[in-house]
């Protein structure tokens, strides 16, 4: 089983090869790798295998480039008191979660998949239900431990000399620096979660909603933003912000809202609580699902590892494409204890027939919108996707990034600069492609279409699915100014890393 050699070769690493203690000496080892390395012009990456991305991309670089090893798989120190752990880049959420949970603690922002590592977070982007309150992922760094080009390392902060590598480094892609520790942020936590479910009908009411539950009306509310928008007065009232706040659209009219709040497992009603990683449960977005018969509010207690991997089971819903009875009540009693596999797996096996086949009619992308264009981007994606469907809407404050590609908030709130938006989440094939007309979507044309309204409406997209754009519409979407004098100052034009758009784009 593919599950159990995972399980079996990332215990062989953390019982073998784990060693914080010797964090100082492996970093050493890898710099001496960079040091020595015959061609200098050739550019670096790490040399984890591109198979073990949860990324469902493919993407060749690594063969040609000069892929350095990095064993950095520990958690190095964790300050309880001052709310702060220290770990390697290739610690995964899942180490995380199921190391602080069962001590109270846990990161503010925690993204869905249990093999998603911190390096690629901090390197990429992550989201999460609480992103409303905390931003994207690379808003929990407190501090970068950095590999850069020349064999020099460095440590950046907010505050230091490094300060302006420290904020460039997230949506960089390895293309700035290696990353070889990093401190996050901590906040203490509950054993349940207390979710409430609210059913939709009308598109304008499910939007309406999050906006509300976001904060962004609040006036007191830090994530707050400028309202001067074409929402009605009569909808910008103020609410409580939830701890976690997202979003499943069944069509572009039905949705369910979840809102939920971290609780104390004293305080969940006696047979209340879903333990949702129960082999046979039934998939979480076929579970919401049926909320929307009952056409009312629902509440229901929720484990906090099981909530924080709600969607694992069933990758989201990308399972019903590749085993369509595995939410059948048999199949799950029977089977349910294999599932899911694993991403890197799925990519290791396939055929190249099987992989051009998913490049062409799969669509697997993640736009973040400002919430003031949220029905505008649900109305393009409902068509140009041909009704890809369900959808998965989740909430961030987008705060200013100094030397990032992202671009700063097009409409900020006046206190504080920040912009809430919605990550738009568009996963499965579009419905001519179910009903075997395949030849009728075009993938490239409708993703430059989505691509090129996005940036009209200040939005962009996440970088680990495949970009369609030309190198010149790409520069339209971030910001390469600093990004490249960054890359100058800090000797990553000099062969020793290429641009993000050489290693993200397909059409390279």
């Amino acid at each position: 089983m593919w599950n159990g050699y995972m399980n079996l070769r990332s215990a062989y690493i953390h019982t073998f090869k784990s060693a914080p203690h010797l964090h100082d000496a492996r970093v050493a080892a890898i710099q001496k790798q960079v040091q020595n390395r015959p061609d200098k012009k050739a550019p670096l990456c790490t040399a984890r295998p591109g198979w073990m991305s949860v990324s469902l991309s493919y993407r060749t670089y690594k063969k040609k480039w000069d892929a350095i090893e990095m064993p950095l798989y520990d958690i190095l120190d964790l300050d309880t008191e001052g709310l702060i752990v220290r770990v390697e880049p290739c610690v995964s959420i899942g180490q995380l979660t199921h190391a602080l949970n069962p001590k109270g603690f846990t990161l503010p922002v925690v993204p869905e998949m249990d093999d998603l590592t911190v390096g690629g977070l901090i390197n990429g982007t992550g989201i999460e239900s609480s992103s409303h309150k905390y931003g994207l992922f690379h808003e929990i760094i407190t501090e970068l431990e950095l590999l850069l080009g020349d064999g020099t390392i460095v440590t950046a902060t907010a505050d230091n000399e490094h300060s302006d590598l420290f904020h460039a480094i997230p949506w960089s892609y390895g293309t700035l620096a290696l990353l070889l520790s990093a401190k996050l942020k901590l906040i203490p936590c509950k054993n349940y979660v207390k979710v409430t479910y609210t059913p939709h009908f009308k598109k304008d009411g499910y939007v309406k909603h999050m906006r509300q539950l976001s904060g962004e009306y609040n006036n007191n509310n830090n994530n707050n933003v400028n309202v001067n928008n074409n929402t009605p007065e009569s909808s910008k009232v103020e609410t409580e912000t939830p701890m976690f706040v997202e979003g499943l659209a069944y069509t572009l009219d039905t949705a369910v809202v979840m809102a939920g709040e971290f609780i104390d497992a004293k305080d969940v009603p006696r047979g209340c609580a879903n333990r949702l990683s129960l082999w046979w449960k039934p998939w979480f977005y076929k579970h919401v699902e049926k909320i929307l018969n009952q056409k009312e509010e629902v509440v229901e207690y929720i484990p906090l590892t099981d909530y924080y991997h709600r969607h694992t089971q069933s990758l989201f819903w990308e399972m019903e494409l590749m085993i369509p009875i595995g939410n059948n009540p048999v199949f799950r009693w029977l089977l349910g204890w294999l599932m899911p596999p694993k991403v890197s797996f799925l990519k290791i096996s396939q055929t190249e027939m099987t992989q051009k086949l998913v490049e062409k009619t799969h669509v697997a992308q993640d736009f973040l919108v400002p919430t003031r264009k949220f029905g505008d981007f649900l109305d393009l994606c409902d068509v140009e996707y041909d009704r890809v469907y369900p959808l998965w809407l989740c909430l961030h404050d987008h705060s200013p990034m100094p030397g990032s590609l992202l671009k700063d908030p097009a409409v900020p709130n006046p206190t504080n600069g920040h912009e809430m938006y919605i990550d738009i989440g568009v996963y499965g094939l579009p419905r001519c492609v179910h009903e075997k007309r395949e030849d009728e979507f075009d993938m490239k044309k409708s993703m430059r279409k989505v691509i090129a309204e996005l940036v009209k409406m200040d939005g962009f997209q996440m970088l680990y699915a495949d970009v369609f754009n030309t190198r010149e519409e790409f520069e339209e979407m971030f910001d390469h100014t600093t990004y490249r004098e960054l890359r100058k100052k800090y000797k990553a034009d000099t062969g020793a890393f290429k641009e993000v758009y050489d290693k993200m784009s397909i059409i390279v």
